[in-house]
């Protein structure tokens, strides 16, 4: 993009600035003489040593400008600029038409020839787009900043001082003295952001490029074009903004489906690396289901057969236990004994037992040499203490 420039017109020299297309940081200063009367043997010179350039603001210098402090009814800037604009001869003593600007929340104006202003737009604008006119003096206030206050000099018509006063930012006075009449009044303008002080009214005007055109030394006509000139920027600017987000999404949907369709490939890739592995440990999980399976069995078995064991030992060694039930602790035994009504009382005595009684009555029969009784017995298995 090619750099922006800014230059003030002073009765004798075109002081320019080159700026960065895209931020606002000061580089290269020239000086070129000139004539306001024949504005294209100058501009034409300065184009030679500059080349192509993006756009031009123009700060008009304190010798080109008629100055007057106005007393104007209260109003907003832009309608006091009005009012000034329309009665402009009421406050410059000059019988040519002339373009005004006033100093935004102040009380000093300016007006300089409209046909040579025009002269010098037209002649800057067959290099590049004119963006921005206006008075030295408030490009100077602006670079100074909303805080800065004081008194200082300013270059103007041979022959004469310059004077700016600055109060809190904003321009409160201006004067073109006759060298005759005092000595320079105020002090040297500083340094500002590496710009040296010929210079400041052009960096000024430059800063103030893309502002709206209030306190611009311009025609209602260029006002209307510096507008419309505006907003086709901020429409390009929305276009291209809109055209960024829309390639930006749809990049990053293109990336998201890439990086998706990247981590299947790696999900399934992984998960037939572990087969092997999910396969053992569910294998583990069948095994410990079953073992806790066996460990909550456990205790019943080991009621069960203690029970038995019980049941065993206290009946006499000639008894045999053909069938037994058991129901909770509640059982049943059924089988052969010698003596069968022998066998309530040892079981009633035994302190494991309790509600010991026989079911049915017994028969007796003969087994080879021996005789031997049937028996049917419920009892109930006391729990251990």
């Amino acid at each position: 993009m090619s750099p922006r420039l800014a230059v003030t017109l002073t009765p004798t020299h075109l002081r320019a600035i080159l700026a960065s297309g895209w931020r606002d940081v000061p580089g290269r200063t020239l000086d070129v003489a000139w004539s306001p009367e024949d504005p294209d043997s100058g501009i034409t010179a300065l184009r030679e040593q500059v080349g192509g350039v993006d756009s031009i603001a123009v700060a008009v210098g304190l010798g080109l400008l008629h100055v007057k402090r106005v007393e104007l009814p209260p109003a907003p800037d832009d309608a006091r600029e009005r009012m000034l604009a329309l009665e402009s001869e009421r406050f410059f003593a000059t019988p040519d038409p002339v373009v005004v600007a006033l100093a935004p929340a102040g009380a000093v104006a300016f007006a300089v020839g409209a046909a040579a202003l025009e002269s010098w737009c037209a002649a800057f604008e067959r290099w590049a787009p004119v963006v921005r006119v206006e008075a030295a003096p408030i490009a100077i206030a602006r670079v100074m900043g909303p805080s800065a206050s004081g008194d200082f000099q300013l270059e103007a018509a041979e022959g004469e001082h310059g004077f700016l006063s600055i109060r809190s930012g904003v321009v409160a006075a201006a004067r073109r003295i006759p060298q005759a009449v005092e000595a320079s009044p105020g002090a040297a303008l500083p340094t500002r952001d590496g710009v040296a002080p010929s210079h400041l009214a052009a960096w000024g005007a430059l800063l103030g490029a893309e502002g709206a055109e209030r306190a611009t030394l311009a025609s209602p006509a260029r006002r209307r074009a510096g507008a419309a000139r505006r907003r086709r920027r901020l429409a390009v600017a929305c276009v291209a903004a809109a055209a960024g987000l829309t390639l930006a999404a749809v990049s990053a949907d293109r990336w998201r489906g890439r990086t998706l369709e990247a981590l299947q490939g790696e999900v399934a890739s992984r998960r037939e690396a572990a087969a092997p592995g999910e396969a053992a440990l569910a294998a583990r999980a069948r095994l410990d289901a079953e073992v806790a399976l066996v460990a909550r069995q456990a205790p019943a078995r080991n009621t069960v057969l203690g029970a038995l064991a019980a049941i065993s030992s206290a009946l006499p060694n000639d008894a045999v236990i053909l069938s037994v039930h058991a129901v909770g602790r509640d059982w049943q035994v059924d089988g052969t004994a010698a003596s069968a009504a022998a066998l309530v009382p040892v079981l009633d005595r035994d302190g494991r037992f309790e509600n010991v009684r026989a079911l049915s009555a017994s028969s007796r029969f003969r087994d080879g040499p021996r005789t031997r009784e049937t028996f049917s017995i419920a009892l109930r298995v006391r729990p251990r203490s």
